[in-house]
């Protein structure tokens, strides 16, 4: 059977953004409401090929005594894009099964996602914006849904997938040619925050 993942339409997050591109601040409660109102469950075969469709994904960076968790996949991971790529985020897929409703199914599947990849206990979850990044075919099918997380870290779910550091923000060079896209506009905003 084909997996079925939560997309909401391309013209609802050009509404929701304003056609902005970046990490941009959304109100989490207009997410919300356009999920639950907008969000579909479609064939994934579909969704990452069909730009009328924006796949909803939970990106959450990872922080422990004001320390970001820097992943590195390896090529063990199943996304050959994304092989060799830093990342500051866990997160993925959000899928029928994780529940009926929507946004029901984006938090269950946000969890799942991150107790997937990481062992955390979290402390505290904070949402800071929508990733909209329309640069490559790839990110013109996904949007993200951008949270830090405080957490106590116990280690990696699947350590053949990754291999990890513990970065001060200042120590993550957004220059860096192996930053995944999503990464970059990240701490990009994330610099930007803690500078005003």
């Amino acid at each position: 059977m084909q997996e079925k993942i939560l997309t909401v339409p391309a013209t609802i997050v050009d509404q929701l953004t304003n056609m902005q591109e970046g990490l941009i601040y959304v109100e989490l409660r207009d997410i919300e409401t356009a999920v639950k109102k907008y969000g579909v469950f479609v064939d994934r075969d579909i969704a990452e090929n069909d730009e009328r469709f924006r796949q909803v994904i939970p990106y959450v960076v990872v922080m422990n005594d004001d320390k970001i968790l820097l992943l590195r996949r390896t090529d063990k991971q199943g996304e050959k894009r994304l092989h060799n790529k830093f990342s500051v985020g866990v997160g993925g897929h959000i899928r029928r099964e994780d529940g009926a409703d929507p946004w029901c199914a984006f938090l269950n599947g946000m969890k799942r996602e991150i107790d997937e990849e990481v062992k955390v206990d979290l402390l505290d979850l904070q949402y800071i914006g929508l990733i909209n990044d329309l640069q490559s075919p790839v990110s013109r099918v996904h949007v993200g849904v951008a949270y830090v997380a405080t957490a106590t870290f116990h280690g990696l779910n699947e350590p053949d997938m990754f291999e990890y550091w513990w970065k001060a923000l200042n120590e993550i060079r957004v220059d860096e040619k192996n930053l995944e896209g999503w990464s970059y506009l990240t701490i990009l905003r994330l610099k930007e925050l803690t500078q005003s």
